[in-house]
């Protein structure tokens, strides 16, 4: 598995290795919304090394930018909302948690089909599923780096 890993390093240099505990630190601060900070950023080199247009960045923009939304009425929705404007923005806030699932769910398992077609690294889709973009970021980390 290691020679197929160093086989394709490449992959390194089109992904930017982040340190895990700050990447889910930030994750909790922010109450999931930098997920799609993390996607964003990571656009170029997704789209780079992934020649199927499977992953939707606009959806991922839209999403980022409506979650940063729901995270400040979270926190400051008190002193400014009813509540009753807060029960009615707390119905949709579910809604979209739902569909945010199901872009992240869909997102992830579209790299994992590239990662493994592309580059022979395996991701284990239990793993995956339980902590999706963490578990990338962390499979990415190990990638041997071509730094000059």
């Amino acid at each position: 598995m290691e020679k197929a890993i160093s086989n394709h390093n490449h992959l390194s240099l089109d992904f930017k290795k982040l340190n895990l505990f700050v990447l889910i630190i930030l994750s909790f601060i922010t109450l999931g919304a930098y997920i799609g900070v993390w996607f964003l950023r990571s656009r170029n080199s997704i789209e780079s090394f992934n020649h199927k247009p499977n992953i939707h960045f606009g959806l991922w923009r839209l999403f980022t930018v409506v979650s940063f939304v729901f995270l400040f009425i979270q926190w400051f929705g008190n002193w400014v909302l009813s509540d009753y404007g807060i029960a009615n923005l707390k119905s949709y806030e579910v809604i979209f948690n739902f569909s945010f699932i199901g872009l992240l769910y869909y997102s992830i398992f579209r790299l994992k089909e590239s990662f493994e077609d592309q580059y022979d690294l395996h991701l284990n889709k239990y793993l995956l599923f339980i902590f999706h973009i963490f578990y990338i970021q962390f499979k990415l980390n190990q990638v041997p780096s071509t730094s000059k």
